[in-house]
This record gives C-alpha cells, structure tokens and sequence, in this order.
C-alpha cells in the first residue's frame, strides 16, 4: 500500500495530448509532486520531461501491453494515470494492482469498464483505489451526475450532452478534434443505453437531437455514442429509480457523412490521424452538459472549459487533462480514501473537485427548473 502525502506519479501516455496536459497540471499544482513520464514514444518523453525546471519531472520507455514490465516501472510509485487506448487499460490496471500503487485511467468505453470493475475485491484487498473514467466525459460528467442527483429524493433519467466549438476551424475544415480511433469507435459501434430500467444497444449514428449549448458554443447536433458514464450511472443510481440514461456527443453532421464514406472507401484509423489540425494556437470552447429529470422538477449542470494557450492546450485536452490530476492528488493526499475499483460518482468529493475546476478556468453552472 502507498504512504498517504506521497507524491509520485506515473503519467503513462505522458506525451500524447491528455498526457502532455496530466503532467504540466501535476507540476504546476505542487511543488512536491514528482512526475515519471512514461511513454512507448522514449525519446519525446525524454524531451518532455526536460523542459520543465528542476529534478521533479523524468522519463522511461513503458510498453503498455506488457504487464510485467509495468508493474516494475510503476513499483514505488503513488498513483499511476493511465492515459493510452482503453484497450490496455485491464493490462495496465493488473500492473498497478502488482507494483501496489492507485489507479486511474480515462475510460474503457463501456465494454472495458464493465469488465475493469470485476477487479473491484483485489483492489479492496490490496488497500487500493482505482478510479475508472477520471477525465470530462466520463468523469467531471459522472461528478456533476452526483451533484444534480443529491437534490432529487427521486430521479427518473439522465442525460449528457457534450459539445465543442472551434473558433480556428474554418467550415470546410475536415479534421479530427480528438482521437482518431475513439471517434471511429464512437461513429461505428454500437451505443449502449440504459432504457426502461434496462440496459440496450442502438445502431450507431442514431438519436440525433440538437443542443442549445451556452455561447460560444451555442446550438450543436448531437448524437448517440458509446460511452463509460452508462456503465456505471445506472448503478450508481437505481436504488433513486433511475429508468433512463444516454450520452451524445456534438458532431456536425456533413463531417459524420464524411467519416462513414471514407470508411466504407476502405480508409483506417491511421489514414484519419494523418489529418492535419487547424493552425494557430488553440482557440476552443466545450461545454459538457449533465440533466437530470424527477421530482416534479429538472436540474442542468454545465462545465465550461476554454483552451489554455500557455500550455497550447485544446479546451478538450484542458478539461480532460486536469480532473485526472486533480483526483491523483486528492488520493494522494487522502482526501479520497475509500479502496476498491470505483466510478467517479462514487469516490470523488463533489465540492472540492469544483473548486479545483474553477481554480483551472473551468466554470461549473447549476440551474434548477420545473420539468
């Protein structure tokens, strides 16, 4: 088990986009946080981990699929955040279990956190939290769940809606915001959804709905996708009643159309991810939206992130990067004490993660209506 007000991270993944952001947030918010930036990508960590002043920050080669090596790399360390493809989520998990140091990853996609939470007994034993979906969406989506559920005696449905706005972007711009393998799987697999008390799949592609975000996000269509927030919330929450939960996310439609006919043309994820960004400095705004229905009455929850320039973030990087390592440090420091494999809904402290929220830019919004 690690010592409580020890500070050593792992950010595995540290180079990639949400990696990159996990580890300037660890150093900047203390400055007895130590931080091992682990990446299959060596010689970009090495690099990485120079540019920041001091001895606080260092490098290695991890390969996530082998648990073995992990497990070594990781031993000594607090908590390791798990920032790669969901798909090597379970090896990495197994390895934190092994090194006995805390988890946190970003989300398996339903399908991997359904099966991660059957590790919920090992970790208990071994005095351990993981936390599973510790990002935006899931995780500050799942923590404002919490927020608007603990108004309610009785909640029948909750549904979250994200969606983005690229000032840089021009309208023939034809990119990919995020990652190109989880919009692929978030377009092409089937939505799982939680309808009448029973958990569903839906075609892909389907549930369209428009969105009246707040400026400058503003109206968004928005569409039924494969998510994490489904696994858990209606667990979490049965024993309130709740009947049905969903996730959609904002996508414009002509670019859908365009992803679906290059697919069928026989183009890959690696053919996606080559597709240049729009230039500049990221100038973006997300607003991840939660609203839940009971009670005679209906409570709406907003985080609003814009980009960071100084850390040449994207809103997305920026609200996705932070709550992992805001939560690191809450387990860390104790503040998040209960063992087991949890949801964030469950472990996360919902007043104190706000605060850190804000402290970042990001603005929580609460409104309460009738129905």
């Amino acid at each position: 088990m690690t010592t409580r007000n020890k500070r050593d991270f792992v950010v595995l993944g540290g180079v990639g986009a949400i990696g990159r952001v996990v580890v300037r947030d660890l150093f900047e918010s203390h400055p007895r946080n130590r931080i091992l930036i682990a990446d299959y990508n060596e010689t970009g960590a090495r690099v990485y981990a120079r540019s920041f002043r001091g001895h606080r920050v260092s490098a290695a080669f991890a390969d996530a699929g082998k648990s073995k090596q992990l497990a070594k790399l990781f031993r000594g360390h607090t908590v390791v955040i798990n920032c790669t493809q969901h798909s090597f989520n379970l090896k990495v998990m197994r390895a934190a279990l092994a090194a006995k140091v805390h988890y946190i990853d970003l989300g398996g996609l339903f399908h991997w956190t359904r099966e991660q939470l059957k590790l919920d007994k090992p970790f208990k034993r071994a005095g351990l939290t993981a936390i599973l979906g510790a990002g935006c969406a899931p995780g500050i989506t799942n923590v404002m769940t919490r927020a608007a559920a603990d108004r309610f005696d009785r909640i029948t449905s909750v549904g979250i809606r994200v969606g983005t706005k690229d000032l840089n972007a021009k309208t023939a711009d034809f990119y990919f915001p995020y990652s190109a393998q989880t919009i692929v799987e978030e377009l092409t697999l089937k939505p799982w959804v939680f309808a009448r008390g029973k958990f569903q799949q839906v075609k892909p592609r389907t549930g369209w709905e428009q969105v009246g975000f707040s400026r400058p996000v503003g109206a968004q269509w928005v569409v039924l996708t494969r998510h994490s927030e489904i696994a858990t919330i209606p667990i979490t929450f049965r024993t309130k009643g709740l009947r049905e939960c969903d996730f959609k996310v904002g996508f414009d439609r002509k670019f859908v159309r365009e992803v679906t006919k290059r697919l069928k043309a026989g183009w890959t994820v690696r053919d996606f991810a080559k597709l240049p960004a729009p230039r500049g400095k990221p100038n973006d705004y997300e607003v991840s939206r939660v609203v839940v229905r009971g009670d005679k009455k209906t409570v709406t929850m907003d985080c609003q992130a814009k980009a960071n320039r100084r850390w040449h973030a994207s809103a997305g990087d920026v609200d996705t990067g932070c709550p992992p390592s805001i939560i690191a440090q809450m387990i860390a420091t104790g503040m998040i004490a209960q063992r087991g494999v949890l949801p964030p809904e469950v472990a996360v402290p919902v007043q104190p993660f706000f605060r850190e929220l804000r402290q970042r830019g990001m603005k929580v919004v609460m409104k309460e209506s009738e129905p």
